[in-house]
């Protein structure tokens, strides 16, 4: 089905409209409301004023159809999909009150990720199941960003340990999450950097054969972060003596083990040594545990 198309001159007129009254501002809302609809897009609104906007599917959207959201000087939040390529993401630079930006399954590249950068207002952004061109190293160009404080990268095989050492950059982060990742030990590490963090959530990698993300070797580096609050780590197996380095955390107040392959009489005696941490556990599911054992084969003798 072809979708109707918007011309130049119609988002002129919109934009125009913007300046001259209250009003007029909520009309010319109430005119891109509908034209992004047109487009397939689900539109938030507050008080007659476009909030946020969310595209299922980028597939087909046109720079005319982008240039439509450069005309909301209020858009707070947008939700991109599959088809969000490099030209898309360039054609998002500069939007004035962006402040969350969350994507699933875009085809954009490191470069184009890298154009992010012209939007000082970002504050959360979030890549689920990005492309194979995105491996993360463009997360660097990020750092400038005073505003930034959340990020998330999930499921991608791409994304190892070059990612995290960009990630490590942005030490404005007080959250970090990835999970279904390529990342090792090596790119756990980097996470050293990121003196401000206060939340993270540490997944197992996308792969099922060693190494591992998470061992009992990288929880040391998750307790030299001295301002972690709240800690969630899933899919592994560790032990109770690599656990017990969380007792260096003075300000950790909740701890998830999500699918972790540890006794249950020891996660009692882990919440008998943090008393001031919510320690919460999920035994592994039959899926985690035959990842898990793929991930942590027995020794050969």
């Amino acid at each position: 089905m072809n979708r109707p198309r918007f011309p130049l001159a119609l988002i002129a007129l919109l934009a125009a409209a913007l300046t001259a009254s209250p009003t007029a501002a909520v009309a010319a809302d109430a005119g891109l409301a509908a034209a992004l609809r047109a487009k397939g897009a689900e539109v938030t609104e507050a008080s007659g004023e476009i909030v946020g906007v969310t595209f299922k599917d980028n597939t087909g959207l046109t720079a005319a159809d982008y240039a439509l959201l450069q005309q909301i000087p209020h858009l707070k939040t947008l939700g991109c999909g599959i088809g969000l390529d490099d030209a898309a993401l360039k054609a998002l630079a500069g939007l004035p009150a962006l402040e969350l930006l969350s994507t699933n399954g875009m085809k954009g590249s490191d470069e184009g990720v890298a154009a992010l950068a012209s939007i000082k207002t970002l504050q959360n952004i979030a890549f689920f199941h990005p492309g194979k061109g995105f491996t993360g190293i463009g997360l660097a160009a990020l750092a400038s960003l005073p505003k930034l404080e959340r990020l998330t990268v999930a499921g991608s095989n791409e994304f190892g340990d070059a990612g995290m050492a960009a990630a490590a950059k942005l030490t404005h982060l007080t959250e970090f999450r990835t999970w279904h990742n390529g990342v090792t030990l090596e790119g756990v590490k980097k996470l050293s950097a990121l003196g401000n963090l206060r939340s993270i959530n540490l997944g197992q990698r996308l792969s099922s054969t060693p190494p591992a993300t998470l061992t009992d070797e990288a929880l040391p580096v998750l307790a030299g972060i001295k301002s972690l609050e709240v800690i969630s780590i899933s899919e592994t197996r560790l032990s109770l003596p690599a656990l017990q380095a969380f007792k260096q955390l003075p300000k950790l107040k909740r701890l998830t083990l999500d699918g972790i392959d540890i006794s249950e009489a020891d996660v009692a005696a882990l919440r008998q040594q943090l008393p001031q941490v919510d320690v919460k556990w999920n035994a592994p599911t039959d899926a985690f545990k035959k990842r898990i054992q793929s991930l942590f084969p027995p020794a050969k003798p």
